[in-house]
């Protein structure tokens, strides 16, 4: 299961969820900056590291200086000094000057390091402030309006004169959305997210889609677990569209493009001829239903549990047990003792919250996958089916823009300016 694919959480007073996917502070700039930051910083680090590791050569030997671990005394002549490394080579000792060098490398390390930082924080507090002004905010969110609507224009023109052209669409659109996705979480400690169901159904399809096509199994799993517990989480997750939120968008395209996709591969020769018969007979036995719509799809579903809780139970455990700040989807869901969700998640006992959390996701998984058969068999219920998820979609856009975003907007702007206002 996806972190999308779970029982909504808990309401915040202004109707709205507060998941971090949607609602993370974080632009994607301020990502970029961090994680190069520290890249810088190790950087550096390895630096100063490799010049403390400099072995010494030959020539310092002939300097005259005292070298550290000499003898007064000349009976020791046989030896020249020197001494054997870990790899059976002979290093002269240091001297004194040595010593003063390696000191002086760390010291101009350091110094450069904390420089290059200045200049990066510098930088990044002008591109901030240029990034929150009242102007250049509400320019980049017209911005993301029109391309959000666009979007929306071109996948229904794709869908509607060239079906089987939706695949292309689709990598076009996964590939930039998914690395903006995880530099953003991951400068945030929120990319465990990224190992939820919703994002191996992608990593699955793309399979399906370029590398095994004439998979009819594999296609039908796809068809199953697309227009099931990935297409209904919009509904769980009252995911909304709200054109102007990257966030949003992002995390509405995530669980919308695999069912159109599926509905294209399902329907593209329907949709060329322009023939939409109400209803096609089943092209199989009973069994044949319940293994290709039911059954193999749950034994992916459950292939991605087990190595879910392999990364985050055995691999990554005491990771996440040190890092309590980095988000699981079960740490989002029980992060709040009064909420609904923690109250669901520990009907067992608090001790039990993971189990319940697996138990949960199965059984929303199996309860999505019944109504499989009949979209298979169906375009026409199967376009209402899609229709219907559309328009929740879309009344959680409208909630969100007349009762948060009016009064959240502008109250936003307001607290820019006066923070611009503060750092000057």
């Amino acid at each position: 299961m996806s972190d999308d694919d779970v029982p909504s959480p808990p309401m915040e007073s202004d109707g709205m969820i507060h998941h971090p996917k949607g609602d993370s502070d974080m632009n994607f700039f301020d990502a970029m900056e961090a994680i190069y930051l520290d890249d810088i910083m190790q950087h550096q680090e390895l630096v100063a590291a490799a010049a403390a590791e400099t072995p010494t050569t030959s020539s310092s030997r002939s300097s005259g200086g005292y070298r550290v671990g000499d003898d007064d005394d000349d009976d020791d002549d046989d030896d020249d000094g020197e001494f054997p490394t870990k790899d059976g080579t002979k290093r002269t000792p240091m001297t004194r000057g040595d010593i003063s060098r390696r000191r002086r490398l760390r010291e101009m390390a350091h110094e450069q390091r904390m420089k290059l930082e200045g200049r990066i924080r510098s930088r990044r507090r002008r591109l901030v402030a240029m990034m929150n002004e009242p102007g250049f905010v509400m320019t980049m969110d017209k911005l993301s309006f029109v391309c959000g609507v666009l979007i929306i224009m071109i996948i229904e023109a794709v869908m509607l004169l060239v079906p089987r052209r939706m695949d292309l669409l689709y990598i076009t659109l996964l590939v930039p959305l998914m690395i903006a996705r995880y530099v953003t979480y991951r400068a945030d400690r929120q990319h465990y997210f990224m190992y939820d169901f919703c994002y191996f159904a992608q990593i699955m399809l793309v399979l399906q889609t370029y590398a095994y096509p004439n998979d009819e199994k594999l296609g039908r799993a796809m068809f199953s677990i697309s227009n099931g517990p990935l297409l209904l989480a919009i509904v769980m997750w009252r995911n909304s569209i709200v054109f102007h939120s990257f966030d949003k968008m992002t995390s509405m395209f995530i669980h919308i493009l695999p069912p159109l996709v599926t509905f294209c591969h399902r329907w593209a020769d329907h949709l060329s001829r322009g023939t939409f018969p109400p209803y096609e007979s089943m092209d199989g036995s009973i069994s044949d239903i319940i293994g290709d719509f039911w059954f193999v799809p749950f034994c992916y579903y459950a292939l991605w549990q087990v190595a879910y809780l392999a990364k985050t139970e055995v691999i990554s455990k005491k990771k996440l047990e040190y890092n309590t700040e980095m988000m699981t989807s079960l740490r989002f869901l029980t992060r709040k003792k009064n909420s609904t969700s923690y109250k669901l998640m520990s009907a067992f006992g608090e001790h039990n919250q993971l189990p319940t959390f697996v138990l949960i996701q199965a059984v929303y998984t199996m309860i999505t996958l019944l109504v499989i058969p009949l979209l298979w068999h169906s375009i026409w219920f199967h376009a209402f089916y899609l229709a219907i998820i559309f328009v929740v979609a879309l009344a959680n856009g409208a909630t969100y823009y007349f009762h948060v975003f009016a009064r959240r907007y502008i109250e936003e702007i307001g607290k820019r300016v006066s923070d611009d206002r503060d750092g000057q």
